[in-house]
């Protein structure tokens, strides 16, 4: 006849499941990490990376962020975001197009 009552786990049995359970779940988190480049040797001249990419100025990071519509020109509404362009805008538009292109705001950012 089987005891009504549920066997009890001793410590040894918990910390080989806990044991068990981190092993599984470390191979896993390890086989999904990207495998480290092999050192250089000090022959080797360092290159930069192919997908390395200069850093924006300044004034192109900000007109980046206010070109809303991400088509390379800053409308008046878009200017709105910065107050100090907005209000200089037709002296900045030296091509009268009626918004700014980024050598047209770089010029303007620099005066």
């Amino acid at each position: 006849m089987k005891s009504s009552h549920p066997r009890a786990i001793g410590a040894f049995e918990v910390r080989s499941m806990v044991l068990f359970a981190s092993l599984a779940f470390g191979g896993v988190a390890g086989a999904q990490t990207a495998p480290q480049p092999a050192a250089r040797s000090a022959a080797a001249p360092a290159s930069p990376a192919p997908s390395a990419r200069p850093r924006p100025s300044a004034e192109q990071a900000a007109f980046e962020r206010a070109d809303t519509n991400h088509d390379g020109q800053l409308s008046a509404a878009e200017a709105q975001a910065l107050p100090v362009i907005a209000s200089r805008l037709r002296e900045l538009d030296s091509d009268r197009s009626g918004s700014l292109s980024l050598e047209e705001f770089q010029r303007g950012a620099r005066q």
